[in-house]
């Protein structure tokens, strides 16, 4: 009896220590805890490659046309002109000042809105353009000559730095003539009156 009690203590304790240490096969299923960390992780790295897509629509939405060969007063304009929607645009500054007058150019910025002048100054005439500009919109676009409106509707782009106004501003505030042909823009400026016969003749 005292045989059978001895190796009841002794089968007890050795049950006893094998729960309180844990020795048994079920730990395995804990290792499945981390392939899942693992799977929910990806996602992140993937997401990234939506970044380069939408940089691509953005500068394939900005494709600038064609420049078309622009002779200013017999000067040749290197930054040439436009057409958009079938309007005929020029470059504002450089063909100004390839008609001979004085260009400055003036921009303020604020908050997310900038504030762009350009001035053209020729003998006693000035010509002021300006236009607020945000997100790669103008708005509040005015144009005036000797602090006269100038009668033409008013449209901007701007196609890299230069700054693109209709072929009809030109002629309504300049008075030169726009022509096109040949794959060519031509701007002239008309010839000058022959006052001094008329005087002779009176």
């Amino acid at each position: 009896m005292k045989r059978s009690k001895k190796a009841l203590l002794a089968a007890s304790l050795i049950a006893g220590s094998a729960a309180m240490t844990g020795c048994t096969a079920q730990p395995a299923p804990e290792a499945t805890t981390q392939p899942t960390q693992q799977a929910t992780a990806e996602p992140a790295t993937a997401a990234p490659t939506t970044q380069p897509e939408a940089t691509a629509e953005a500068e394939a939405g900005e494709d600038a046309p064609t420049p078309i060969a622009l002779l200013a007063g017999g000067k040749e304009v290197t930054a040439g002109a436009a057409k958009e929607e079938d309007m005929l645009l020029l470059p504002l500054i450089e063909t100004a000042q390839a008609l001979g007058w004085a260009a400055d150019s003036q921009q303020l910025s604020e908050d997310t809105q900038t504030k762009r002048t350009i001035t053209l100054d020729k003998d006693d005439s000035r010509i002021t353009v300006t236009w607020v500009s945000s997100d790669n919109t103008a708005s509040q676009i005015t144009w005036q000559k000797d602090g006269l409106l100038i009668p033409v509707d008013t449209m901007i782009t701007t196609i890299g730095d230069v700054v693109y106004v209709p072929a009809a501003f030109f002629e309504e505030a300049m008075g030169v003539g726009v022509s096109e042909g040949d794959g060519q823009v031509s701007v002239t400026t008309p010839e000058p009156k022959t006052t001094p016969d008329t005087q002779e003749q009176g």
